[in-house]
């Protein structure tokens, strides 16, 4: 651990400071809303509407009291909560238990007003005006191997990839590279010609002391047994023999650095408590996650369509409709009829969670929750949920989107692209002379050539891009918010580094190039039209001497 780490703001902690000053804040006009309520109730205990919305409101203080520090003034409104439901609906109290109900209640809000009026002088939140720096992946790679010609052959290809490369031809000289930059990846010689497993003894030595914390990949010209077995007690966490499979090196480098970085899963959140769900919304996104925060339920499915949630986080009582309701809505429709809903509420009432499980919720949490029990509880289900999708829609050989799913991104790229007025490119790409390859090198080989291109794509366009291999050899490309001519540029990039790819096989290395055509949202509103109108443009490269692009119309 840093020794000065004490001394650095953690930004989670310093948001969910300022979210708790600005609870405490609007504190005293909650309570004071309780209060009024309850003035109206008692004056006319048939008044349903009262009844319900007193509920409501002590539900909501039950549950943002104790996230928010006021863990007794959050019991105690669960206790009073719990007092209120047998008169809903229709129930009725003497005059008794309405005094008595009525008289706990002032009393706790009087004593709660204390409290947050005096938290409010004395809360004081430590201000830093700079932000954390983002985190950048800068996918450096460490290669570490004295043989300048294999060194040279792996950094020109890796390099087509988009790795920065930094080669080390001496191994005593990792410990000082390790030193100045931290890698994203170490990718090392086993042995050398003076000690056969040289490579694998320094990762041990410097592993336990410290001063490696980079994953590692084992290369070598061995492929036995025993070579394994020193990649696995030096905690290897890969194995490639010369000459180096390229695509495959470059898919376990990207793999690995996925595992470290945040899932980035899409939550919707739904509470109509404002600051407890921007709290839940802080923390998640804290975690690495996109948090969308919904106030208004009435808003569900413009949210669902446009965000596109791997999760739904809501609260059981809300206006206008509870989560139940809300629940079985989103269930009414054939593309929400997996996504995991999560009940987020103060409610402990079994019968009432077992409905709310009944309606269609996926689980039911009880608030105040800790907020590492919240991020693990909805990551192992918003990952089990990305993982059947990806079954489902994603291509076995390449990763990518599969023929149905990049037609249905499209039809909701469409979409977004119309309600935000922005522009939107469509390309469609094809590997050139394909048949040739697979009858010249076989289909494995072929295969090869096709993880190669989507491993490129994936590397060379932005996050935002949306990529998918249409059938066969064929591949399609989204670019949301783009123009086809700025498309074109991104792409030709891309053209060019393929082609300067080797390509391995027994026969010899050979390299692939393609010819795409892209098409823009402005020429047509249909799916269907876009396809057609990019797959002409395809046609007319490939019929213009192939390995080159055009734009629709041209």
């Amino acid at each position: 651990m840093d020794e000065n780490s004490d001394d650095k703001p953690d930004s989670l902690q310093v948001a969910l400071r300022a979210l708790e000053v600005m609870f405490t804040a609007k504190l005293p006009s909650k309570l004071l809303e309780i209060e009024e309520v309850l003035n109206r109730f008692i004056q006319n205990t048939r008044d349903e509407e009262a009844l319900t919305l007193l509920h409501r409101l002590l539900h909501t203080m039950a549950g943002s009291a104790g996230t928010f520090g006021f863990a007794e003034m959050g019991l105690q409104a669960r206790a009073f909560e719990a007092r209120l439901k047998p008169l809903l609906p229709g129930g009725v109290w003497n005059d008794i238990e309405l005094s008595l109900f009525s008289n706990d209640v002032r009393s706790y809000l009087s004593a709660s007003l204390i409290s947050a009026t005096s938290m409010s002088i004395t809360q004081q939140v430590d201000r830093n005006d700079s932000n954390p720096a983002d985190l950048i992946s800068t996918k450096l790679i460490y290669l570490v191997d004295d043989d300048p010609v294999a060194n040279r052959e792996i950094t020109q290809q890796l390099e087509h990839f988009a790795y920065e490369v930094v080669v080390i031809s001496e191994l005593q000289k990792l410990a000082d590279a390790l030193v100045a930059r931290v890698p994203d990846v170490v990718v090392i010689d086993l042995g050398s010609p003076e000690v056969r497993f040289a490579g694998a003894v320094e990762i041990i030595r410097m592993k336990q002391s410290g001063q490696l914390k980079s994953p590692v990949i084992f290369i070598s010209n061995s492929s036995g047994f025993e070579s394994r077995l020193r990649v696995v007690r030096a905690g290897g966490d890969g194995y490639f023999t010369k000459p180096i499979d390229i695509v495959g090196l470059s898919e376990r480098v990207d793999a690995l650095i996925a595992r470290s970085q945040p899932k980035g899963y899409r939550i919707l959140i739904v509470d109509d408590d404002i600051d407890t769900s921007k709290y839940y919304g802080t923390v998640l996104r804290d975690a690495g996650m996109s948090a969308h925060v919904l106030n208004a339920p009435e808003e569900i499915l413009n949210a669902m369509a446009n965000f596109r949630p791997e999760l739904i986080l809501m609260d059981v009582y809300m206006p206008l409709c509870n989560g139940v309701e809300l629940s079985k809505m989103i269930r009414l429709d054939n593309s929400y009829l997996d996504v995991p809903i999560v009940f987020l509420s103060s409610e402990n009432d079994l019968e009432k969670q077992l409905e709310a499980v009944e309606a269609g919720a996926d689980d039911f949490l009880t608030k105040p929750i800790v907020p590492k029990f919240l991020i693990s509880a909805l990551s192992s289900r918003a990952e089990r949920y990305r993982s059947l999708r990806a079954l489902i829609m994603r291509d076995g050989l390449t990763g990518l989107y599969n023929h149905t799913a990049i037609k249905e991104e499209l039809t909701a790229e469409i979409s977004i692209a119309g309600r935000n007025n922005s522009p939107l490119a469509l390309a469609m790409i094809d590997l050139d002379n394909f048949k040739r390859v697979n009858d010249t090198y076989g289909h494995p080989v072929g295969d090869q050539v096709l993880r190669t291109l989507s491993l490129l794509l994936k590397q060379r366009l932005r996050r935002s891009d949306v990529i998918g291999r249409y059938g066969g050899e064929e591949f399609a490309v989204i670019f949301p918010g783009t123009t086809a001519n700025v498309a074109r540029k991104v792409l030709d990039q891309v053209r060019q580094a393929f082609f300067k790819i080797q390509q391995f096989s027994e026969q010899g290395e050979f390299s692939v190039s393609f010819s795409a055509g892209i098409a823009e949202l402005t020429q047509t509103q249909d799916t269907d039209e876009l396809f057609d109108s990019a797959d002409a443009a395809l046609y007319s490269a490939k019929h213009s001497g192939k390995n080159c692009i055009v734009l629709s119309g041209s």
